[in-house]
């Protein structure tokens, strides 16, 4: 074996020992708390929490295939730039950032599979994030294995082209195991949530009628933050300014309104205009489809859209109205998720909603109400 495969190997071993020590560090330290916790917040990690939690046996088959995939796609990477002439420091950290994209992207490539049979498209795209975690950790950590594969030395180097016959098997090898790493990782999770569902033993029934919560049900949790494409105008309330309040649902002969109060708490004048941002959370933590209409409701107007200057001390309200909804057996709305405006951290409250997947929701706009105090 000459010097040149020799640092290749040893460069792949090094990138691999690094995945699985940035992986787990960040994992022991904010298992220990405090600080430690905190402390672990810096490394920067490739794995995201597939990789954590499942049965034993799992557990060390993902392991083994994440590090075998690479550590053979580092030495592959470096096989293939040597071919085409690239034998420079900076193009044996790129490897490791390509290597990083490909674990990622196969990682991800898996999960989106497997969201898109249970929750469409839309879902899909939640279920990803393996990617960026993985890219981000080969820049960080890549220029380790590309200081050893680059050192310089004996002109050896240069006669130690690799066969293509090495190339085309260490390809097959790693397509393989990129192929088998999501469908590894798919059968973890699974294994992971049976074992947590059956720790938990049977849950009690829904004093509604609705459908029991189940840790293993598939689904993408309720977002802190909605994404929005408008900003604020001049003048704009902002988040640090209002007190965001969720009195309990108000009912009549079958529909039902949830009022959202906004009070200006600070010391000076701002602009609220338009529509809060609302969404509802079922009885595991996810996030329930429902149609969500800007619009008039049977208890509440809609103003539509339009400035409401709110003096210190006071209010503006909206209000959310539907339909009753019969919840037997069903997923049902256990929490509310809102915000002053779409892009601003959402609030959560619990009251009791009857709000099942498919229902059809009308919000208004914020409108003047009241002067508090």
């Amino acid at each position: 074996m000459g010097t040149g495969m020799g640092r290749r190997l040893l460069g792949g071993g090094m990138l691999a020992a690094l995945w699985v020590l940035c992986g787990w560090l960040p994992y022991l330290l904010s298992s220990a708390g405090g600080s430690l916790a905190t402390l672990g917040q810096i490394v920067p990690s490739p794995m995201n929490g597939q990789f954590f939690g499942a049965p034993p046996g799992w557990a060390i088959l993902l392991h083994a295939i994440a590090v075998l995939l690479v550590g053979g796609g580092y030495v592959l990477a470096i096989m293939l730039l040597d071919r085409r002439g690239a034998r420079t420091f900076l193009a044996a950290w790129l490897a490791a950032v390509i290597v990083g994209f490909a674990v990622g992207g196969v990682l991800d490539l898996g999960a989106m599979v497997a969201a898109v049979s249970w929750g469409g498209f839309r879902t899909a795209i939640g279920a990803a994030g393996s990617t960026m975690l993985a890219v981000f950790w080969g820049f960080a950590v890549g220029w380790i294995p590309a200081s050893v594969v680059r050192q310089r030395s004996a002109p050896e180097v240069r006669r130690d082209a690799p066969a293509a016959r090495v190339v085309a098997v260490l390809g097959a090898a790693v397509v393989v195991l990129a192929a088998a790493l999501p469908a590894v990782s798919a059968g973890a999770n699974d294994a992971a949530q049976r074992a947590i569902a059956a720790d938990r033993g049977p849950t009690p029934s829904d004093p509604d009628g609705a459908a029991a919560p189940d840790p293993a049900a598939p689904g993408i949790a309720v977002p802190t933050v909605a994404p929005s494409a408008e900003t604020p105008g001049t003048g704009a309330c902002t988040a640090e300014q209002l007190e965001l309040l969720a009195p309990p649902v108000d009912g009549a002969t079958g529909h039902r309104l949830q009022t959202l109060q906004a009070i200006n708490v600070s010391e000076k004048a701002c602009v609220l205009n338009g529509y809060p941002d609302v969404a509802f959370g079922d009885q595991n933590g996810h996030v329930i489809e429902v149609d969500l209409q800007r619009g008039s409701s049977f208890m509440a107007s809609d103003p539509g859209a339009a400035p409401v200057t709110l003096a210190p001390g006071a209010s503006a309200k909206a209000g959310i109205g539907w339909d009753a909804n019969s919840t037997q057996g069903q997923l049902v709305a256990r929490s509310l998720h809102a915000a002053v405006r779409a892009g601003e951290t959402r609030q959560i409250w619990t009251n009791g909603f009857d709000v099942v997947p498919g229902a059809e929701l009308h919000l208004t706009a914020w409108q003047a109400d009241q002067v508090v105090g």
